[in-house]
Protein backbone atom coordinates (compact mmCIF):
# COMPACT_ATOMS: atom_id res chain seq x y z
CA UNK A 1 0.00 0.00 0.00
CA UNK A 2 1.02 3.29 -0.67
CA UNK A 3 3.03 5.29 2.18
CA UNK A 4 3.30 8.97 3.31
CA UNK A 5 5.59 9.58 6.12
CA UNK A 6 4.76 12.92 8.32
CA UNK A 7 7.77 15.48 9.10
CA UNK A 8 9.05 18.66 10.55
CA UNK A 9 10.61 20.18 13.75
CA UNK A 10 9.00 19.71 16.81
CA UNK A 11 5.14 21.43 17.83
CA UNK A 12 4.39 22.49 14.07
CA UNK A 13 1.50 20.38 14.53
CA UNK A 14 2.57 17.34 13.03
CA UNK A 15 0.29 15.04 15.06
CA UNK A 16 -2.90 17.53 14.51
CA UNK A 17 -2.47 16.96 10.60
CA UNK A 18 -2.01 12.87 11.12
CA UNK A 19 -5.20 12.94 13.37
CA UNK A 20 -7.12 15.55 10.78
CA UNK A 21 -6.08 12.92 7.49
CA UNK A 22 -6.73 9.49 9.49
CA UNK A 23 -10.24 10.83 11.07
CA UNK A 24 -9.64 10.10 14.35
CA UNK A 25 -7.39 11.18 17.46
CA UNK A 26 -4.65 8.94 17.34
CA UNK A 27 -1.58 10.48 18.00
CA UNK A 28 -1.34 12.41 21.69
CA UNK A 29 -1.43 16.17 20.39
CA UNK A 30 -0.22 19.02 23.45
CA UNK A 31 1.31 22.08 23.77
CA UNK A 32 4.61 20.83 24.56
CA UNK A 33 7.07 20.01 22.07
CA UNK A 34 8.31 16.60 21.99
CA UNK A 35 4.99 14.33 22.78
CA UNK A 36 5.10 12.20 19.73
CA UNK A 37 8.32 9.51 19.67
CA UNK A 38 7.30 6.17 18.29
CA UNK A 39 6.42 5.74 14.50
CA UNK A 40 2.45 6.22 14.36
CA UNK A 41 0.41 3.96 11.95
CA UNK A 42 -2.65 4.27 10.00
CA UNK A 43 -4.97 4.79 7.12
CA UNK A 44 -6.67 7.43 4.86
CA UNK A 45 -9.11 6.89 2.29
CA UNK A 46 -9.22 9.77 -0.30
CA UNK A 47 -11.29 9.44 -3.56
CA UNK A 48 -11.48 5.36 -3.21
CA UNK A 49 -8.09 4.97 -2.77
CA UNK A 50 -6.41 4.24 0.69
CA UNK A 51 -3.07 4.59 2.11
CA UNK A 52 -0.68 4.77 5.05
CA UNK A 53 -0.05 7.33 7.10
CA UNK A 54 2.75 7.56 9.50
CA UNK A 55 3.21 10.46 12.01
CA UNK A 56 7.08 10.77 13.07
CA UNK A 57 8.59 12.90 16.39
CA UNK A 58 10.38 15.87 15.89
CA UNK A 59 13.52 17.18 17.74
CA UNK A 60 16.44 19.74 17.42
CA UNK A 61 19.89 19.39 18.43
CA UNK A 62 20.77 20.07 22.67
CA UNK A 63 17.70 18.66 24.13
CA UNK A 64 17.92 14.50 25.60
CA UNK A 65 20.45 13.76 23.10
CA UNK A 66 19.91 10.12 23.75
CA UNK A 67 16.66 10.30 23.05
CA UNK A 68 16.53 11.99 20.37
CA UNK A 69 18.76 10.35 18.47
CA UNK A 70 16.84 7.22 18.64
CA UNK A 71 13.56 9.51 18.01
CA UNK A 72 15.84 10.42 14.54
CA UNK A 73 16.52 6.88 13.53
CA UNK A 74 12.46 6.81 13.64
CA UNK A 75 12.20 9.30 11.35
CA UNK A 76 14.67 7.82 9.05
CA UNK A 77 13.15 4.39 9.17
CA UNK A 78 9.91 6.13 8.13
CA UNK A 79 11.53 8.29 5.42
CA UNK A 80 12.94 5.33 3.68
CA UNK A 81 9.79 3.37 3.59
CA UNK A 82 7.36 6.43 2.33
CA UNK A 83 6.11 7.00 -1.49
CA UNK A 84 5.65 10.71 -0.63
CA UNK A 85 6.77 12.97 2.29
CA UNK A 86 4.22 15.82 3.89
CA UNK A 87 6.81 18.29 5.48
CA UNK A 88 5.01 20.46 7.94
CA UNK A 89 5.81 24.26 8.65
CA UNK A 90 4.63 26.23 11.42
CA UNK A 91 2.72 29.16 9.46
CA UNK A 92 2.96 31.06 12.87
CA UNK A 93 6.21 30.91 13.84
CA UNK A 94 7.32 31.61 10.21
CA UNK A 95 10.57 30.07 8.31
CA UNK A 96 13.54 28.76 10.99
CA UNK A 97 16.92 27.88 10.59
CA UNK A 98 15.79 24.33 11.84
CA UNK A 99 12.96 23.93 8.70
CA UNK A 100 15.46 24.91 6.19
CA UNK A 101 18.08 22.34 7.62
CA UNK A 102 15.19 19.68 7.62
CA UNK A 103 14.37 20.84 3.86
CA UNK A 104 17.78 20.59 2.56
CA UNK A 105 17.94 16.49 4.16
CA UNK A 106 14.68 15.79 2.68
CA UNK A 107 15.85 16.78 -1.16
CA UNK A 108 18.74 14.32 -0.93
CA UNK A 109 16.14 11.34 -0.49
CA UNK A 110 15.23 11.92 -3.98
CA UNK A 111 11.64 11.38 -3.53
CA UNK A 112 8.23 13.65 -3.88
CA UNK A 113 7.66 16.20 -0.94
CA UNK A 114 4.73 17.93 -0.12
CA UNK A 115 5.68 21.14 1.49
CA UNK A 116 2.32 21.28 4.67
CA UNK A 117 2.14 24.94 5.79
CA UNK A 118 -0.05 24.55 8.79
CA UNK A 119 -1.41 27.15 11.11
CA UNK A 120 -2.66 29.08 8.12
CA UNK A 121 -5.84 29.82 10.60
CA UNK A 122 -7.50 33.61 8.96
CA UNK A 123 -7.16 35.24 5.74
CA UNK A 124 -4.56 37.69 7.34
CA UNK A 125 -1.78 34.59 7.78
CA UNK A 126 -1.96 33.40 4.19
CA UNK A 127 0.22 36.56 3.47
CA UNK A 128 2.87 34.90 5.23
CA UNK A 129 3.38 31.42 3.31
CA UNK A 130 5.13 33.21 0.65
CA UNK A 131 8.20 33.45 3.57
CA UNK A 132 8.61 29.50 2.67
CA UNK A 133 9.02 29.74 -1.01
CA UNK A 134 12.78 30.50 0.41
CA UNK A 135 12.65 26.24 1.23
CA UNK A 136 12.36 25.74 -3.14
CA UNK A 137 9.62 23.19 -2.72
CA UNK A 138 7.19 22.78 -6.01
CA UNK A 139 4.08 21.43 -4.56
CA UNK A 140 2.67 24.08 -0.84
CA UNK A 141 -0.37 23.52 0.74
CA UNK A 142 -1.52 26.33 3.16
CA UNK A 143 -3.67 23.99 5.92
CA UNK A 144 -4.90 24.35 9.34
CA UNK A 145 -5.12 21.22 11.04
CA UNK A 146 -7.10 22.66 13.90
CA UNK A 147 -10.39 23.52 11.90
CA UNK A 148 -10.04 21.54 8.92
CA UNK A 149 -9.37 23.63 5.82
CA UNK A 150 -7.28 23.33 2.82
CA UNK A 151 -7.20 19.66 3.09
CA UNK A 152 -8.56 18.72 -0.12
CA UNK A 153 -6.49 20.33 -2.25
CA UNK A 154 -3.80 18.45 -0.39
CA UNK A 155 -5.61 15.34 -0.84
CA UNK A 156 -6.20 15.33 -4.34
CA UNK A 157 -3.05 16.11 -5.14
CA UNK A 158 -1.62 13.05 -2.91
CA UNK A 159 -3.79 10.55 -4.28
CA UNK A 160 -2.89 11.64 -8.06
CA UNK A 161 0.94 11.63 -7.07
CA UNK A 162 0.88 8.56 -5.34
CA UNK A 163 1.63 5.52 -7.31
CA UNK A 164 -1.22 3.03 -8.34
CA UNK A 165 -1.92 -0.08 -6.43
CA UNK A 166 -4.35 -3.05 -7.32
CA UNK A 167 -6.97 -3.06 -4.21
CA UNK A 168 -5.99 -6.19 -1.80
CA UNK A 169 -9.06 -7.74 0.50
CA UNK A 170 -7.81 -7.87 3.78
CA UNK A 171 -9.60 -9.93 6.64
CA UNK A 172 -10.54 -8.11 9.67
CA UNK A 173 -7.27 -7.73 12.38
CA UNK A 174 -7.13 -9.61 15.18
CA UNK A 175 -6.13 -6.41 17.92
CA UNK A 176 -3.41 -7.62 20.32
CA UNK A 177 -2.56 -5.09 23.01
CA UNK A 178 0.41 -5.48 25.35
CA UNK A 179 0.04 -3.86 28.75
CA UNK A 180 2.35 -3.53 31.56
CA UNK A 181 3.95 -1.38 34.15
CA UNK A 182 6.72 0.82 32.80
CA UNK A 183 9.74 -1.10 31.61
CA UNK A 184 8.57 -4.14 31.73
CA UNK A 185 9.43 -4.42 27.85
CA UNK A 186 6.34 -4.01 26.13
CA UNK A 187 8.26 -1.95 22.86
CA UNK A 188 11.12 -4.47 22.88
CA UNK A 189 7.87 -7.37 22.44
CA UNK A 190 6.44 -5.57 19.77
CA UNK A 191 9.71 -5.25 17.33
CA UNK A 192 10.90 -8.23 18.32
CA UNK A 193 7.32 -9.97 16.93
CA UNK A 194 7.60 -7.77 14.11
CA UNK A 195 11.36 -8.14 13.56
CA UNK A 196 11.75 -4.00 13.19
CA UNK A 197 12.29 -0.87 15.26
CA UNK A 198 8.79 0.41 15.56
CA UNK A 199 9.03 1.42 19.13
CA UNK A 200 11.61 3.38 21.07
CA UNK A 201 13.22 1.13 23.17
CA UNK A 202 14.97 2.77 26.84
CA UNK A 203 15.84 2.75 29.81
CA UNK A 204 14.20 5.83 30.90
CA UNK A 205 10.41 4.42 31.94
CA UNK A 206 8.05 6.12 30.21
CA UNK A 207 9.46 6.63 26.46
CA UNK A 208 6.53 4.88 24.91
CA UNK A 209 3.45 7.85 25.02
CA UNK A 210 1.41 6.99 21.95
CA UNK A 211 -0.39 3.89 20.93
CA UNK A 212 2.09 2.06 18.90
CA UNK A 213 0.55 -0.21 16.16
CA UNK A 214 1.82 -2.93 13.98
CA UNK A 215 0.47 -4.81 11.43
CA UNK A 216 1.64 -8.22 10.14
CA UNK A 217 0.19 -11.68 9.12
CA UNK A 218 1.17 -14.92 11.43
CA UNK A 219 -0.01 -18.32 10.25
CA UNK A 220 -2.45 -16.76 7.61
CA UNK A 221 -4.60 -14.48 9.99
CA UNK A 222 -4.29 -10.60 10.08
CA UNK A 223 -2.77 -9.07 13.78
CA UNK A 224 -2.72 -6.11 14.92
CA UNK A 225 -0.18 -5.27 17.91
CA UNK A 226 -0.83 -2.30 20.27
CA UNK A 227 2.10 -1.27 22.26
CA UNK A 228 0.79 0.94 25.31
CA UNK A 229 2.51 3.46 27.87
CA UNK A 230 3.33 1.59 30.80
CA UNK A 231 0.80 1.91 33.59
CA UNK A 232 1.79 3.13 37.28
CA UNK A 233 -0.36 4.23 40.33
CA UNK A 234 -2.36 7.74 39.36
CA UNK A 235 -0.69 9.14 42.83
CA UNK A 236 2.89 8.35 41.15
CA UNK A 237 1.98 10.02 37.44
CA UNK A 238 3.27 13.69 37.66
CA UNK A 239 2.93 14.65 33.75
CA UNK A 240 -0.35 15.71 31.89
CA UNK A 241 1.13 13.30 29.07
CA UNK A 242 1.07 10.62 31.38
CA UNK A 243 -2.31 11.00 32.76
CA UNK A 244 -3.50 11.31 29.20
CA UNK A 245 -1.61 8.32 27.87
CA UNK A 246 -2.80 5.74 30.55
CA UNK A 247 -6.42 7.39 30.12
CA UNK A 248 -6.02 6.10 26.22
CA UNK A 249 -4.43 2.87 26.89
CA UNK A 250 -7.65 1.81 29.47
CA UNK A 251 -10.41 3.02 26.50
CA UNK A 252 -8.23 0.92 23.73
CA UNK A 253 -9.24 -1.97 25.54
CA UNK A 254 -12.54 -1.96 24.58
CA UNK A 255 -11.88 -2.35 21.34
CA UNK A 256 -9.29 -5.22 21.75
CA UNK A 257 -9.35 -8.81 21.18
CA UNK A 258 -6.74 -10.25 23.38
CA UNK A 259 -4.37 -8.91 26.07
CA UNK A 260 -0.91 -9.80 26.46
CA UNK A 261 -0.01 -9.37 30.17
CA UNK A 262 4.03 -8.80 30.24
CA UNK A 263 5.56 -8.15 33.63
CA UNK A 264 9.39 -7.84 34.96
CA UNK A 265 9.79 -11.54 36.37
CA UNK A 266 13.27 -10.35 38.09
CA UNK A 267 10.83 -7.27 40.30
CA UNK A 268 8.09 -10.28 40.45
CA UNK A 269 3.97 -9.60 40.29
CA UNK A 270 3.49 -6.42 41.89
CA UNK A 271 -0.08 -4.36 43.02
CA UNK A 272 -0.18 -2.70 39.66
CA UNK A 273 0.52 -5.43 37.46
CA UNK A 274 -2.55 -7.25 39.17
CA UNK A 275 -4.30 -3.68 38.96
CA UNK A 276 -3.67 -3.53 35.01
CA UNK A 277 -5.26 -7.47 35.07
CA UNK A 278 -8.34 -6.40 37.06
CA UNK A 279 -9.05 -3.62 34.08
CA UNK A 280 -8.68 -6.41 31.11
CA UNK A 281 -11.30 -8.37 33.90
CA UNK A 282 -13.34 -5.66 33.90
CA UNK A 283 -13.97 -5.30 30.14
CA UNK A 284 -13.98 -9.56 29.93
CA UNK A 285 -11.04 -9.69 27.32
CA UNK A 286 -9.30 -12.89 26.49
CA UNK A 287 -5.88 -12.63 28.68
CA UNK A 288 -2.13 -14.22 28.30
CA UNK A 289 -0.07 -13.43 30.92
CA UNK A 290 3.83 -12.89 30.13
CA UNK A 291 6.78 -13.20 32.51
CA UNK A 292 9.31 -11.55 30.56
CA UNK A 293 13.37 -11.59 30.75
CA UNK A 294 13.40 -15.05 31.17
CA UNK A 295 17.08 -14.86 29.93
CA UNK A 296 18.28 -13.20 33.40
CA UNK A 297 17.57 -16.61 35.20
CA UNK A 298 18.44 -20.28 35.01
CA UNK A 299 16.30 -22.58 33.90
CA UNK A 300 15.97 -24.58 37.10
CA UNK A 301 13.89 -21.27 38.51
CA UNK A 302 11.15 -20.95 35.61
CA UNK A 303 9.11 -23.47 37.32
CA UNK A 304 9.39 -21.38 40.23
CA UNK A 305 8.38 -18.48 38.41
CA UNK A 306 5.50 -20.14 36.65
CA UNK A 307 4.04 -21.37 40.18
CA UNK A 308 4.36 -18.23 41.84
CA UNK A 309 2.82 -16.58 38.46
CA UNK A 310 -0.32 -19.12 39.04
CA UNK A 311 -0.62 -17.88 42.76
CA UNK A 312 0.05 -14.13 42.07
CA UNK A 313 -3.20 -13.79 39.03
CA UNK A 314 -5.46 -17.07 40.65
CA UNK A 315 -8.18 -15.07 40.00
CA UNK A 316 -7.39 -15.43 35.99
CA UNK A 317 -6.55 -19.17 36.37
CA UNK A 318 -8.02 -19.20 32.69
CA UNK A 319 -5.29 -17.36 31.18
CA UNK A 320 -2.52 -19.58 29.72
CA UNK A 321 1.55 -18.25 31.17
CA UNK A 322 3.91 -17.83 28.42
CA UNK A 323 7.29 -16.91 30.02
CA UNK A 324 9.16 -15.10 27.36
CA UNK A 325 12.38 -13.00 26.62
CA UNK A 326 11.28 -10.02 24.32
CA UNK A 327 14.78 -9.83 23.82
CA UNK A 328 16.28 -12.77 22.82
CA UNK A 329 12.57 -14.03 21.18
CA UNK A 330 12.61 -16.96 23.38
CA UNK A 331 9.37 -18.42 23.00
CA UNK A 332 7.59 -15.37 21.21
CA UNK A 333 6.52 -18.25 18.73
CA UNK A 334 4.07 -19.76 21.38
CA UNK A 335 2.79 -16.95 22.75
CA UNK A 336 1.68 -16.04 19.06
CA UNK A 337 0.05 -19.22 18.87
CA UNK A 338 -1.97 -19.02 21.79
CA UNK A 339 -2.72 -15.60 20.66
CA UNK A 340 -4.85 -17.37 17.69
CA UNK A 341 -5.73 -20.40 20.22
CA UNK A 342 -7.66 -18.25 22.29
CA UNK A 343 -9.20 -15.59 20.18
CA UNK A 344 -10.89 -19.21 18.07
CA UNK A 345 -11.67 -20.16 21.93
CA UNK A 346 -14.04 -16.84 22.43
CA UNK A 347 -15.99 -17.60 19.22
CA UNK A 348 -16.45 -21.30 20.25
CA UNK A 349 -19.95 -22.35 20.55
CA UNK A 350 -20.85 -25.00 23.13
CA UNK A 351 -22.95 -28.21 22.06
CA UNK A 352 -26.56 -27.43 22.88
CA UNK A 353 -27.56 -31.22 24.08
CA UNK A 354 -24.08 -31.35 25.99
CA UNK A 355 -25.39 -28.11 27.47
CA UNK A 356 -28.58 -29.99 28.99
CA UNK A 357 -26.34 -33.30 30.25
CA UNK A 358 -24.28 -30.83 31.88
CA UNK A 359 -26.87 -28.63 33.84
CA UNK A 360 -28.27 -32.47 34.87
CA UNK A 361 -25.09 -33.18 36.19
CA UNK A 362 -24.57 -29.62 38.17
CA UNK A 363 -24.44 -30.45 41.95
CA UNK A 364 -27.64 -27.76 43.26
CA UNK A 365 -27.31 -24.61 45.03
CA UNK A 366 -27.40 -24.23 48.71
CA UNK A 367 -31.51 -22.87 47.98
CA UNK A 368 -33.34 -23.84 44.96
CA UNK A 369 -32.17 -25.83 41.66
CA UNK A 370 -30.29 -24.79 38.35
CA UNK A 371 -32.84 -25.63 35.71
CA UNK A 372 -31.21 -24.33 32.32
CA UNK A 373 -27.95 -23.41 30.70
CA UNK A 374 -27.86 -21.83 27.07
CA UNK A 375 -24.81 -19.55 25.90
CA UNK A 376 -26.63 -16.31 24.68
CA UNK A 377 -23.35 -14.59 23.26
CA UNK A 378 -19.32 -15.16 22.38
CA UNK A 379 -16.34 -12.95 22.41
CA UNK A 380 -16.84 -13.09 25.66
CA UNK A 381 -18.93 -16.40 25.74
CA UNK A 382 -21.70 -15.73 27.90
CA UNK A 383 -24.18 -17.89 29.58
CA UNK A 384 -27.64 -17.96 31.12
CA UNK A 385 -28.12 -19.97 33.90
CA UNK A 386 -31.78 -20.33 35.02
CA UNK A 387 -32.01 -20.81 38.87
CA UNK A 388 -35.26 -21.74 40.76
CA UNK A 389 -33.78 -19.03 43.66
CA UNK A 390 -31.22 -16.33 43.87
CA UNK A 391 -27.37 -17.95 43.76
CA UNK A 392 -24.57 -16.72 45.07
CA UNK A 393 -20.83 -16.01 43.55
CA UNK A 394 -19.39 -18.75 44.80
CA UNK A 395 -21.53 -21.32 43.02
CA UNK A 396 -21.46 -19.34 39.44
CA UNK A 397 -17.94 -20.14 39.73
CA UNK A 398 -18.03 -23.43 40.08
CA UNK A 399 -20.75 -23.68 37.04
CA UNK A 400 -17.45 -21.78 35.37
CA UNK A 401 -15.41 -24.44 36.40
CA UNK A 402 -17.84 -26.82 35.11
CA UNK A 403 -17.77 -25.18 31.60
CA UNK A 404 -14.64 -24.98 31.44
CA UNK A 405 -14.06 -28.86 31.95
CA UNK A 406 -16.79 -29.51 28.92
CA UNK A 407 -15.66 -26.78 26.39
CA UNK A 408 -12.27 -24.93 27.25
CA UNK A 409 -12.54 -21.71 26.61
CA UNK A 410 -8.77 -20.84 27.14
CA UNK A 411 -7.53 -17.48 28.10
CA UNK A 412 -11.34 -16.32 27.71
CA UNK A 413 -13.27 -14.94 30.42
CA UNK A 414 -16.93 -16.92 31.06
CA UNK A 415 -19.56 -14.42 31.35
CA UNK A 416 -22.74 -15.77 33.18
CA UNK A 417 -25.87 -14.13 33.70
CA UNK A 418 -28.78 -15.80 35.98
CA UNK A 419 -32.43 -15.46 35.42
CA UNK A 420 -35.06 -16.17 37.93
CA UNK A 421 -37.83 -18.85 37.51
CA UNK A 422 -39.97 -21.15 39.89
CA UNK A 423 -39.79 -25.07 39.23
CA UNK A 424 -43.07 -25.96 37.08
Amino acid sequence: MPTIAIVGRKNVGKSTVFNRLIGAKLSIVYSEPGVTRDRIYSEAVWRGRTFNIIDTGGFFPGEEIALATKIMRQIELALAEADLIYFIVDNREGLTAMDEEIGNSLRKLDKPVFLVINKVDTRREENKVWDFARLGFEKVFPVSAEAGTGFGDLLDATVDRLPRQTAVRRDKCIKVLILGRPNAGKSTLLNSIIRQERAIVDEQPGTTRDLVNARFEYRGKNLELIDTCGFKRRSRIREPIALFSAMRAIRVIDDTDVVILIFDLTQGVVGEDKRISALALAKAKSLIIAPNKIDRIGKKSLARVINSTKQSFEYIDFAPIVPISALNRTNIERLLNFVLIIHAEGAKVADRKVLESLVERLKHPSYGEALKLVQSGIRPPIFRLTVSKPVKENYLKYVRHEIRNYFGFQGVPILIKTQLRGRS
